[in-house]
């Protein structure tokens, strides 16, 4: 019967024992940070359509001194009701690729906010659209405000620099360009708390 007994308890054990090192690899990994506006323009060429989300996500990468920026391609939205409910996501081929993956350089004495007032600086960004990925060099303006980082930018991409292509159904209605605007984003240190 104690046998059985310790059986039981070890039984019951395992589960715990084997998820601890996901419990300390999670505590040691910078959280993200939600809530995060993206404006999305697909350039048509008789006029815009626009597209927002509210939930990118955003974090510090302190090991590459990067800001990383992850956006569902699901959760853009159209501004207007007579632009196709997934347009963007169709374009984009979200069923394939459903994120966009953005990473811009932030040397850490940026991150550490409160010491610098806002500052607009070229760096380097990379955008990793369909699993591929371009460099560019941007201005980012940077507000640093006690223990977050606000930022914006805006990217001006082509699909073709991609390598993507548009869908058939939407030859006739746009250009290939891609604006996405990112207005005062912020990541949040919530580990210094």
């Amino acid at each position: 019967m104690e046998r059985n007994l310790r059986l039981l308890y070890l039984l019951l054990l395992l589960p715990l024992l084997l998820s601890a090192p996901d419990v300390v690899g999670q505590r040691n990994r910078t959280p993200y940070t939600g809530s995060n506006r993206v404006l999305l323009t697909l350039d048509g060429h008789s006029a815009p359509y626009e597209f927002v989300s509210d939930q990118m996500l955003v974090r510090y990468n302190k090991d590459l001194q990067q800001l990383e920026c992850v956006l569902s391609l699901e959760t853009l939205v159209p501004l207007q009701d007579t632009i196709p409910q997934n347009m963007a996501f169709d374009v984009l081929f979200g069923a394939r690729y459903p994120q966009l993956y953005i990473t811009m350089a932030a040397p850490e004495r940026q991150i550490n906010a409160g010491n610098l007032g806002s500052e607009t600086i070229r760096r380097k960004t990379a955008v990793q659209l369909q699993s591929v990925t371009r460099d560019l060099v941007v201005p980012i303006s940077f507000s640093p405000e006690s223990s977050s980082l606000y930022f914006s930018t805006t990217l001006d991409l082509w699909l073709s620099d991609f390598q993507a292509s548009l869908p058939v159904a939407y030859l006739p209605l746009l250009t290939g360009r891609v604006t996405i605007t990112i207005d005062r984003a912020r990541w949040m240190n919530l580990t210094s708390r």
